[in-house]
């Protein structure tokens, strides 16, 4: 199972790339930005009572959060990442994203262009992807994912990496797309399941809110 993010925003500045092996899988974080330096460090694995606690705590109240990429519809699942992370949002007092079918087009031409290469990458350009999208955007950021076959889960480990879970809380940005691919990103992921978030503020709005404190305490 493979994790990695990206964002384009003045408040972040690092980057940190983090590996870690955990049941026979890989997972690999890292987080990208303008100016990056770089560092190490490895996640340590939860215990199995903290993922429970974490699975009922994140799949709690949101439709199709456990369902399997293959047997819900593609629908289901975006809107159930979507409930998924508006409710860690929610939790920690910022506002709601809202979700865009301009970055729903994004995200999915890139989950889809990930699987049929078998390439996991932000790729050159995420942020140019978005605006080729038709998203005029004036701070944007980037999740993706494969081997992880629910919503619940891929927001878990999500919210389990600093890079992004800050992409997750971040409150400068307003919307939300959401792609999804029942299949994995071969040599990355044996298990089913990609998955690509991409996060904006459109040029034309101000930033939600300006609360850092719970993107600060990243990752939980």
């Amino acid at each position: 199972m493979t994790i990695l993010t990206a964002m384009l925003s003045p408040r972040r500045r690092s980057t940190s790339v983090s590996p870690d092996r955990h049941r026979g899988s890989r997972v690999a974080i890292a987080a990208l930005s303008l100016l990056a330096t770089a560092a190490l460090a490895v996640v340590p694995a939860a215990s199995a009572a903290q993922r429970h606690h974490r699975r009922a705590r994140a799949a709690s109240g949101c439709a199709n959060a456990n369902a399997n990429v293959g047997r819900g519809s593609d629908e289901a699942l975006r809107a159930a990442v979507v409930c998924l992370i508006n409710q860690q949002r929610a939790s920690r007092h910022l506002p709601a994203l809202q979700a865009s079918h301009l970055l729903d087009s994004s995200a999915q031409g890139w989950t889809n262009a990930m699987v049929s290469s078998d390439v996991f990458s932000h790729g050159t350009n995420f942020a140019a992807r978005i605006s080729a999208a038709g998203y005029v955007w004036r701070a944007a950021g980037e999740n993706i994912a494969t081997g992880f076959q629910s919503p619940a889960g891929v927001v878990r480990a999500w919210m389990a990496s600093t890079g992004h879970c800050q992409n997750i809380l971040n409150p400068t940005y307003g919307n939300v797309g959401t792609g999804v691919s029942h299949r994995p990103v071969n040599g990355w992921a044996s298990g089913a399941g990609t998955w690509t978030q991409d996060f904006a503020l459109s040029m034309y709005k101000s930033p939600p809110s300006a609360n850092w404190g719970p993107a600060d305490g990243c990752p939980y």
